[in-house]
């Protein structure tokens, strides 16, 4: 009996860790693996370097010079009830620069790239344009060079949109493309990380870590012995009742579908990975329920002398077998449903136990061979 629930139990752990690895791996994809940059730390851009080695990674600068923005982004949301349209601002694109000291031809090379910030920094980055044109345009070197803003984010590539409306600004301020002026078509996105907006980046990334919890915690199960844990509490619970008297039960009992048996004395059952043992004696009553819909179910319904409905999912041919079995060899059990035996055994439940199960069990005090049922 135990080597075939260990069996059921292995199957249904291995089917949930693969499932749950599965979906981790995806949202990884999905976030394009950025998580371990988050982990490691965001690479320092360095300006200099081939700007493709560094698209879709994590980045962080110095941000040293700001130009002016350029795009201004928003989103636009309809009311579903009345039609109406309402925009918020999200935030702006800015054209900035970085400016690299070239000391063998005493000049400096100016290399311009992107960055996208939040709304509620425009503020400061305006405050940062300003300083940063009153410094270039100062003859008098006093004043200080602008403060620089250190920028973490993804480094991204401009969307064709976005790329007309930054090289057409640039076009604009006198700005081309040359040996002191490079022009990179890239742009550190603040709001995603891993092509994804930061909290949906991170709602992914708790998504799996709970699952990675999971899928650890099932393979851990599929090397334990939990499948057996309500099977050893009932027998801790039952000290008069031996494993080899429930193993021998077992062995005759009648197979209901593929995880489900019904013996004379007990019925045993698994749920997902653990088995679950029914005293058969202390069932009461037992019926197959169904219902359509969204939230559909098949199940075969039983209750126990403590009012508890036990659920067990099968389909409508196996929950009817078992209930055949229970009238055949289960006299005390009530087989059946009625809107009257609800109500009986909901607001009077002696009179409904002695409909069955308190002359099934005189009897069988009278006669320990009522019925040939050597479940009680």
């Amino acid at each position: 009996m135990l080597d075939i629930l260990k069996k059921k139990s292995r199957k249904s752990l291995t089917i949930r860790a693969i499932i749950s690895i599965v979906v981790v791996i995806g949202l990884l994809a999905l976030t394009k693996f950025a998580v371990f940059d988050v982990i490691t730390g965001p690479a320092e851009l360095d300006v200099t370097a081939d700007p493709e080695q560094y698209e879709g990674k994590y980045v962080t600068i110095e941000v040293e010079n700001f130009l002016t923005d350029y795009v201004e982004h928003t989103t636009t949301t309809t009311n579903t009830k009345t039609g109406s349209k309402s925009t918020s601002v999200d935030g702006n694109s800015y054209i900035v620069f970085n400016a690299v000291d070239d000391y063998e031809n005493n000049s400096s090379i100016w290399y311009y790239y992107s960055i996208y910030m939040k709304k509620s920094q425009k503020n400061e980055l305006y405050d940062l344009i300003d300083d940063t044109w009153n410094y270039w345009g100062d003859e008098t070197n006093t004043v200080a060079p602008p403060a620089t803003l250190k920028v973490t984010g993804t480094w991204t590539k401009l969307e064709s949109q976005l790329e007309r409306y930054y090289k057409e600004t640039l076009t604009e301020m006198g700005i081309e493309e040359s040996s002191y002026d490079v022009v990179y078509l890239y742009t550190i996105d603040t709001a995603k990380i891993g092509g994804q907006s930061v909290v949906f980046f991170w709602v992914c990334m708790a998504a799996a870590l709970l699952l990675l919890i999971y899928f650890i915690v099932n393979v851990v199960g599929i090397f334990s012995n939990r499948y057996a844990g309500k099977i050893n509490t009932y027998l801790h619970n039952n000290p008069s009742v031996s494993l080899a008297a429930i193993e021998a039960d077992f062995a005759q009992a009648h197979p209901i579908g593929k995880n489900t048996w019904v013996g004379r004395k007990w019925t045993v059952y698994v749920e997902g990975p653990k088995a679950n043992i029914l005293a058969n004696r202390d069932l009461v009553w037992g019926y197959y329920f169904k219902q359509t819909g969204k939230y559909s179910v098949s199940q075969l319904r039983v209750f126990n002398m403590a009012k508890k409905m036990i659920s067990i999912n099968l389909s409508e041919d196996e929950a009817h077998e078992a209930l055949k079995y229970y009238a055949e060899e289960q006299p005390h059990m009530i087989v059946g449903y009625t809107k009257e035996l609800e109500t009986s055994f909901q607001k009077n439940f002696t009179e409904f136990l002695n409909l069955k199960y308190n002359p099934a069990i005189n009897a069988e005090q009278a006669d320990p061979y009522f019925g040939n049922n050597t479940s009680f």
